[in-house]
């Protein structure tokens, strides 16, 4: 009895080390087979943090003020953080959605098809809709313009007069009206006294109530705004066909699941929402939210600028 009592404090002497040893030899082993096969998604990942961009079509304070409601509204719907800029102009947004310090923007149509397929995995998110009479529509027009009281009565009264463009990036404000005047023969370096680039809309009524230019291009919408204020002081001396209007589109650092989920967020947006409500208000532009529509939406201005789906 002596003996056993004696032997069995000596076996479980062995047995306790041997334990410690086949639990160090299972860690580490686990240990190795995460370290060579790594979560494809990180167990405990931080929301991610998106800027959310836009150019100055208007006052860069008002453009801010009108689509900071949008980037709150992106941000609790989905957890994400969104932080809201306007860039200097519209060659630093293409630049910046480039180069990935810009996430989500909303870009003119001319952008979005001149520029989309040379920004790294660009994904069409949706497209900016106005109200027209009683329904939203996602398209507007260019108009070239004139004071009312002026002597000219048709495009070809400008000849030899100064004329304000407003961006060279600019759809309405620029390209659209280059095809307006390429299709009656115009070319505009030629056929205009001076044309000057006065980088927004709103400079473009401004140059023309103060008579530095006799003529200018400008959204449909910059017109109904001014002559809100203004009255009828103006004379429209051509109207294009109707144009798309803004694209929202995201950049590279967006995976394709979050663009889903943002077009899910942007679509069920109302037009009598908070974020919809702050673009009218604060820009005067008849905001009347978001459809999605597709990348081909933009394939008719493709064909008017001369640009391959597949460019």
């Amino acid at each position: 009895m002596e003996e056993n009592r004696s032997q069995a404090p000596e076996k479980a002497g062995f047995e306790q080390p041997r334990n410690v040893c086949r639990g160090v030899f299972f860690t580490v082993l686990l240990l190795l087979f995460c370290s060579a096969f790594p979560p494809a998604v990180p167990l405990f990942a931080e929301p991610p943090s998106y800027t959310l961009a836009a150019y100055p079509t208007n006052d860069p304070k008002k453009v801010y003020d009108a689509l900071k409601p949008l980037a709150d509204y992106i941000s609790a719907e989905t957890g994400w953080t969104v932080r809201m800029v306007v860039t200097r102009n519209y060659e630093e947004i293409i630049h910046r959605l480039t180069d990935g310090t810009v996430d989500i923007a909303m870009l003119s149509a001319a952008s979005y098809v001149r520029f989309g397929p040379s920004i790294p995995g660009l994904s069409y998110v949706a497209t900016y809709m106005e109200m027209e009479g009683t329904a939203p529509s996602p398209f507007y027009h260019s108009v070239i313009l004139c004071l009312a009281d002026s002597s000219v009565t048709d495009i070809s009264g400008l000849k030899g007069k100064n004329f304000a463009f407003t961006d060279r990036y600019s759809t309405s404000g620029y390209i659209v009206p280059l095809l307006l005047f390429r299709d009656r023969g115009i070319v505009p370096d030629s056929f205009f006294g001076k044309t000057f680039f006065v980088g927004k809309h709103d400079a473009v009524i401004e140059a023309l109530k103060a008579r530095s230019v006799e003529g200018g291009a400008v959204s449909s919408g910059t017109l109904a705004n001014a002559e809100a204020v203004e009255g009828n002081i103006f004379r429209v001396l051509a109207s294009s066909e109707p144009i798309p209007l803004d694209a929202i589109a995201a950049g590279k650092r967006v995976p394709q699941e979050h663009v889903k989920l943002l077009q899910e967020v942007l679509r069920r947006l109302p037009p009598d929402s908070a974020p919809v409500e702050a673009v009218r208000v604060h820009l005067k532009w008849p905001a009347a939210g978001f459809a999605v529509l597709g990348d081909s939406f933009y394939d008719p201005l493709r064909r008017a600028l001369g640009i391959s789906s597949g460019d």
